[in-house]
């Protein structure tokens, strides 16, 4: 039974991570908006943040426009899943269609009070990751796709 547990360990730790999306097979476009910001839940208890938004102001929100430029023939499926746990979309995948992701206010992804972390990954009718596109936001506002700086929001 130890060596079975073993074995299962050393398969799970020399697994190969899915690879990234090449730059050129995908295009992301930002799109800043002005919202007016909600008044807060005065229900809920945040212990992280030490003051109040200012509700009623225009404050600027995020949206990221998902093109791909040049589809893959096995791609059949596409999952987004932000912060490594909560699973935002899973459907299949349409070469023509945009994937838009509605981050949130900007201040509240650079507090990470809002998700500042989004796997897009794309899969195989047999359900085999084949590729993926990962998005992250810094507390300063970098924003980092697939390893490389693209610019602060």
């Amino acid at each position: 039974m130890k060596i079975l547990w073993i074995y299962v360990l050393l398969v799970l730790q020399f697994q190969e991570p899915t690879p990234y999306k090449s730059n050129e097979e995908f295009e992301l476009k930002l799109d800043m908006q002005f919202r007016k910001r909600p008044p807060p839940n005065l229900n809920k208890v945040d212990l992280e943040r030490r003051t109040l938004p200012a509700y009623g102001m225009n404050a600027p929100y995020l949206y990221i426009d998902l093109r791909v430029l040049k589809p893959v023939l096995e791609e059949y499926r596409v999952k987004v899943v932000k912060n490594e746990q909560e699973q935002l979309m899973s459907r299949k995948f349409d070469a023509s269609t945009i994937i838009r992701l509605d981050l949130g206010f900007t201040d509240d992804i650079k507090d990470y009070i809002s998700p500042h972390h989004y796997m897009i990954t794309f899969f195989t009718k047999d359900k085999e990751p084949l590729s993926r596109i990962e998005i992250f936001f810094e507390k300063d506002g970098t924003y980092i796709v697939n390893g490389e700086k693209r610019g602060k929001i």
